[in-house]
């Protein structure tokens, strides 16, 4: 087959949800064509968010696996894309090629049926699971691993719990699947090679996410390091750098992503391609040609917000005013255990040495009365500028703190002090209780906390 070609104001390498949020905020209506090998949408409608928080919510209500399983296939179409393809296809000028597509040249994109001259290019490839160092996994792929070592999409996938999990990685994706499987009755081992779960974070939240994480009845083992796995029966047996031995059905691992940047042979735009991409905080990245990255690929911030971020900011630099940055807005997450944990800002460790930086914390339990209804504890950390009196940072776990978090928010991006914080009302009886209660705390350390109350 011949390869036809054209020219396009902009090349897309990638069509999840970054890419549809920079369609959607591009100006007037240049030409884009957009190559995807795979699902349009990206990894978070069929293989994370959705159907994660889906089986979250059915394992909280006890139903049985298959019955949310059942219901993942639904809320994912069955993976059938055609409803996120439209979407993308309906935002503007733009072709939609199913191929997978690689740099032949600065300006230059050829794939299997086309090759496309552009005035930029955005590479928006994602990420993927990263498989350890560990002996004895040497090709994930291999079939004695098929249905023994998981990646997080094949345990959303799963026909059915297993009885004991072992997961390798305590972040985001380890702890929510901890208290995913628990909740249908699957004993859990989580080994965590750091001292602590999210150890930037303040020591109050800290000791908070491992206790949820404990309530769940997953045994938690820190400052434990996996090195090796072997098959044992059915399932797997893994070692650990202590010299323990743990055995379990399935093995998750979840100890990262990195960025998706296989086979687009980058060294055609002088970059090289075993290294992270060198992107600026506008999305360029520092290469011969017009070259920009979004989403995941960018290796920070990996969430699908962030990624609709990035969009929106690279769109502003192809066909706007070529102002906005990835920091112009304040960096948040959650993460869905139970109750749920919310980040906004840098860390505590980040912060803490700077003089200039005050933080506080306060218990849920003591702050508010909802959280003895609900019964729920956790803890709230705030932290403000010295300087400017506003807030710069919160991290948190406690009941609805995943809403919580959108007050905190909107008050660093709008720049509210702290001082006039105090002063709103906040109904009674919400987990707006332990933020006012945080906020009061924070501003008595601040300078002239009396006379700006």
């Amino acid at each position: 087959m011949a390869r036809r070609s054209r020219s396009a104001d902009i090349v897309v390498i990638g069509a999840g949800s970054a890419t549809t949020s920079l369609v959607n905020a591009l100006d007037g209506t240049p030409s884009v064509v957009v190559f995807e090998p795979s699902l349009v949408g990206g990894d978070c409608p069929y293989d994370a968010c959705i159907p994660s928080k889906a089986l979250l919510h059915d394992g909280a209500l006890g139903r049985a696996w298959s019955t949310a399983s059942s219901r993942r296939r639904a809320l994912i179409d069955h993976r059938d894309d055609t409803r996120h393809a439209e979407s993308l296809l309906d935002a503007g000028d733009v072709e939609l090629v199913r191929e997978r597509a690689a740099f032949a040249g600065p300006g230059r994109v050829v794939s299997e049926s086309l090759t496309v001259e552009a005035d930029h290019i955005v590479v928006a490839t994602g990420a993927t699971a990263v498989v350890p160092d560990l002996d004895g996994l040497d090709d994930l792929a291999d079939p004695v691993w098929t249905d023994r070592v998981w990646t997080s999409a094949d345990a959303l996938r799963a026909a059915e719990a297993p009885e004991r999990l072992l997961i390798a990685g305590g972040g985001v994706v380890g702890c929510e699947f901890a208290r995913l499987f628990a909740s249908f009755g699957t004993e859990v081992v989580l080994l965590e090679p750091n001292e602590h779960l999210v150890e930037t974070s303040h020591p109050d939240v800290i000791a908070a996410v491992e206790q949820t994480v404990r309530d769940t009845g997953t045994d938690l083992e820190l400052g434990t390091r996996p090195v090796a796995v072997s098959p044992h029966g059915t399932g797997v047996a893994l070692s650990t750098d202590d010299r323990r031995e743990f055995r379990a059905d399935r093995l998750l691992l979840a100890v990262g992503r990195r960025p998706q940047l296989d086979d687009l042979h980058l060294e055609h735009v002088g970059l090289d391609p075993e290294s992270p991409l060198p992107v600026d905080d506008s999305g360029r990245v520092r290469c011969e040609g017009s070259v920009w990255a979004i989403g995941d690929v960018v290796g920070r911030s990996q969430y699908t917000h962030a990624a609709n971020h990035h969009g929106r900011v690279v769109a502003d630099h192809l066909t706007g005013s070529g102002t906005r940055r990835f920091d112009d807005v304040v960096d948040a997450a959650c993460m869905f255990t139970l109750p749920p944990m919310m980040t906004v800002g840098p860390s505590h460790a980040e912060t803490v040495d700077d003089g200039d930086v005050v933080w506080v914390a306060v218990g849920v339990a003591d702050s508010s009365a909802r959280a003895a209804t609900d019964e729920q504890d956790g803890a709230l950390a705030l932290a403000a500028s010295r300087s400017t009196g506003r807030l710069v940072a919160a991290h948190g776990i406690g009941p609805s703190f995943d809403e919580l978090v959108h007050a905190i928010i909107v008050a660093i991006d709008g720049e509210v002090p702290v001082a006039r914080l105090v002063r709103s009302m906040y109904p009674f009886p919400t987990m707006g209780d332990v933020f006012a209660s945080a906020l009061s705390k924070l501003l008595s350390e601040l300078p002239d906390a009396s006379s700006s109350a």
